[in-house]
């Protein structure tokens, strides 16, 4: 019977690490162009237009259908209620108020080959405004946009 080969020393339990765990890279961090942002009465994003015209107006709307079924009269807390609080943008973008008790309705985002394009709108529960932020880096260019440089450059050459 062969000897077995020697095993490689594995860490051991009181040696300290040296190093960190690397920091994921988040959608807000190390942006290379300005924030697009925008401050209005609706919403920009399309989601939530017409319940928020209906929430004003005091007319029913549809009930989640996680908690329910049916429509119902709701205020504004109420019907903004199970949206989260965005930490890396809290801040209202309205001047007259500059709160930062905000719920976001609406975020999106789009990463191509390291490129980043997001959009974010949250409301302020204290004066009704949505507040609107957009970020496109510079060199972003979508799969269909790339795709189509790359062969348009093939096609001259």
């Amino acid at each position: 019977m062969a000897p077995a080969p020697p095993r490689a020393p594995g860490p051991s339990a009181s040696a300290p690490s040296t190093a960190a765990p690397p920091v994921p890279l988040r959608y807000c961090d190390d942006l290379r162009a300005p924030l697009q942002t925008h401050v209005a009465s609706e919403p920009q994003a399309p989601v939530h237009r017409n319940e928020w015209r209906k929430v004003m107006a005091g007319d029913p709307v549809e009930i989640n259908p996680s908690i329910g079924s049916g429509y119902k009269v709701m205020s504004v807390a109420e019907w903004s209620g199970r949206w989260k609080r965005n930490e890396d943008f809290p801040a209202c973008l309205a001047p007259e108020c500059g709160g930062s008790d905000t719920r976001e309705h609406y975020f999106t985002q789009t990463w191509c080959r390291g490129k980043r394009l997001w959009a974010s709108e949250s409301l302020c529960l204290a004066c009704h405004s949505f507040s609107w932020r957009s970020y496109r880096d510079p060199d972003f260019k979508t799969p269909e946009q790339y795709e189509k440089e790359l062969w348009e450059g093939i096609a001259r050459s």
